[in-house]
């Protein structure tokens, strides 16, 4: 019956592996804070700092710090300071902005801190200084953490799996903490070569060494520029590149975005690679109506039916869309919270369900347990 229990397991408490490891890493990052800002970071929220997901510092604005909320990801924002930022406070990060980052900053506007999984993400003024440089006006430092246990508590089968997977989430749903842990747990095969490649260099850091939290998976950190005023990212070539130069059997990769990665998508697919990848978003039916990113769900496009078949449907349509070609990924997982997923084991039966307007079956993942789930039309 739907809404029945699948599977269930022990959950196995490993959110304090790197507790330690994860305050020595942000530590790195409170000491490029203003004075006040840190005290009291460290004094009135120092039993929330493991939740601790933000922080944003801009001029004429009151300094907050955001808290995620371990299960659900859910954000709470507190002032640390009931004064506004000056000019100094920005410039206590200008040492990180380092001359070897200009290029890449000013495409991205963000970087990543050397030897930890913490982001930076600027926000520049729109009139050029002297230098045709835009002063940074404001810093969001965005507090990358190494959590282990995330896939086991909710899908442990996975890694056992030798289908290609894709998380689809919203921004802060733990995608790419799931990326890491995909990377460090099959790279732990020695039958297996893993390869991570690093679009905003999260996953694995942005220093010359990758960070640890990836296991033994090789590292391809992708190289972001500006050029004739565009912002350019190579993350297709890096990953043609991880196909042709490391002979690898799994691909690791994150933010497919644009139609050339959905390409390199393909032809990993079409070698047999298996890819574990994520994308920003909602559900899958969501997907298939982003023009950029629809082929990695199958595509649809729109065909007129007989009068015969347009009759077997519950409609009567005529004219419906339909998937275009087989899906780039066997499954999918729609991230909607930290400690909820919806597992479409199936992501073509899932399509094609959708595109008839019928219902799909799919499984509804909470730590420790799977249940049966039904949707029709949209899911999630």
């Amino acid at each position: 019956q739907p809404g029945q229990v699948l599977r269930s397991w022990t959950v196995q408490d490993a959110s304090r592996n790197r507790d330690a490891q994860n305050l020595r890493e942000l530590e790195t990052l409170l000491l490029q804070l203003p004075e006040p800002v840190r005290r009291r970071l460290q004094e009135a929220f120092s039993d929330r700092l493991r939740d601790l997901n933000e922080i944003y510092l801009q001029l004429g604005r009151w300094p907050e710090a955001v808290f995620a909320d371990t299960g659900t990801g859910k954000l709470q924002r507190e002032a640390l300071a009931q004064v506004n930022c000056e000019q100094s406070d920005i410039a206590l990060f200008a040492k990180m902005f380092a001359q070897t980052h200009t290029n890449s900053l000013l495409a991205t506007r963000r970087i990543g801190i050397d030897g930890t999984l913490h982001r930076l993400s600027v926000i520049l003024s729109h009139r050029e200084a002297a230098d045709g440089v835009p002063p940074v006006i404001g810093v969001t430092a965005r507090v990358g953490k190494t959590v282990e246990g995330v896939v086991d508590a909710l899908v442990p089968d996975l890694f056992e799996s030798g289908e290609s997977l894709l998380l689809i989430g919203r921004p802060n749903s733990g995608k790419t903490t799931c990326l890491r842990e995909f990377a460090r747990r099959l790279s732990e095969d020695k039958k297996n070569i893993v390869v991570v490649v690093d679009k905003t260099c999260e996953i694995g850091g942005d220093g010359t060494i990758p960070h640890p939290a990836i296991g033994n998976a090789r590292w391809l950190p992708v190289e972001s520029f500006k050029k004739d005023g565009q912002a350019i990212n190579l993350q297709h070539e890096r990953m043609r590149e991880a196909v042709e130069n490391q002979s690898p059997h799994i691909v690791i990769v994150d933010e497919i975005s644009t139609v050339a990665e959905v390409e390199a998508i393909r032809t990993m697919s079409q070698r047999g690679i298996r890819i574990i990848a994520a994308v920003h978003g909602n559900t899958l039916p969501m997907l298939l109506h982003d023009p950029q990113r629809a082929a990695l769900a199958g595509g649809c496009h729109t065909v007129m039916l007989s009068g015969a078949e347009a009759n077997k449907r519950n409609d009567k349509q005529k004219s419906v869309l339909m998937r275009m070609h087989e899906p780039l990924f066997g499954m999918a997982i729609e991230m909607h919270q930290r400690s909820r997923w919806i597992l479409h084991r199936s992501v073509r039966h899932a399509v094609d369900a959708y595109f008839k307007r019928q219902y799909v079956t799919a499984e509804e993942l909470t730590p420790g347990q799977a249940r049966e789930v039904v949707a029709r039309g949209r899911f999630g």
